[in-house]
């Protein structure tokens, strides 16, 4: 267990990565035991709400490490400053803005199929024009290339630069992949995305027309695209959300 230590006025309190607080720790600030709070009625009461609502899981955990190696009764953050409440205001109002900062900085890790879960849909969705024309007709202006309205196909090196500057930034590798091997004759990327995937998706587009179209030609072009997109930033708002 990964432990971070906050000084409450001059007093340490343990709390760690999930955002539990050592309880053992903060009550004997103020002369308590949290098992004086754990036995009130209100406190079962609660409890047992937490566990009807949310699921039946431990929202109260005893460590017998050591003191300075975690030692004491470990409260569940959708308890603790509920805990803290009952030692004071103050310290109630300390420990909500420490779990806060905890949960809200914590990095969330996801396997690949929960990315590919989040999202992607199993099938293609009802097919809907989302390459306007703006899109190719900047690309056209920026490589000299020809482009006649979908008529006769489009340049090669339109895809190309679809699949490395507009999927390539907003999707994992292993998404686009995985859409790539499951999509028939007749489909498209799009159609596989759900609805945050899909905006980030046009949001790039729009993006990449802007910067298409003051571009004087495509080596201009791969330039400032991989100054402006090193990261596929876009992805972490998906996920984050």
């Amino acid at each position: 267990m990964n432990i971070i230590k906050f000084d409450f006025k001059g007093h340490q309190v343990g709390f760690n990565d999930d955002g539990w607080i050592n309880a053992t720790e903060a009550a004997s600030r103020f002369g308590k035991r949290p098992n004086d709070w754990l036995i009130l009625p209100d406190t079962v009461n609660y409890i047992n709400a937490l566990e009807s609502t949310y699921q039946k899981i431990p929202y109260v955990k005893t460590s017998r490490a050591r003191k300075d190696r975690g030692g004491g009764t470990w409260i569940h953050p959708k308890l603790a400053v509920r805990f803290a409440r009952w030692l004071s205001v103050d310290f109630e109002i300390w420990c909500d803005e420490q779990i806060d900062k905890l949960i809200r900085s914590r990095v969330v890790t996801y396997t690949d199929e929960q990315v590919l879960a989040i999202l992607t849909y199993s099938q293609p969705q009802t097919w809907e024009k989302r390459f306007q024309q703006p899109f190719y007709q900047a690309l056209s202006k920026m490589t000299n290339l020809p482009f006649n309205n979908h008529v006769g196909g489009c340049p090669s090196l339109f895809g190309l630069i679809t699949q490395k500057w507009v999927y390539g930034v907003v999707l994992p590798k292993k998404v686009y992949q995985s859409i790539k091997e499951c999509t028939k004759k007749g489909e498209k990327i799009h159609q596989f995305l759900k609805p945050d995937a899909l905006k980030a998706v046009e949001d790039q587009l729009i993006a990449i027309t802007t910067i298409a179209k003051g571009c004087i030609d495509y080596k201009d072009f791969e330039a400032r695209c991989s100054t402006i997109f090193n990261t596929k930033g876009q992805i972490k708002f998906i996920l984050a959300a």
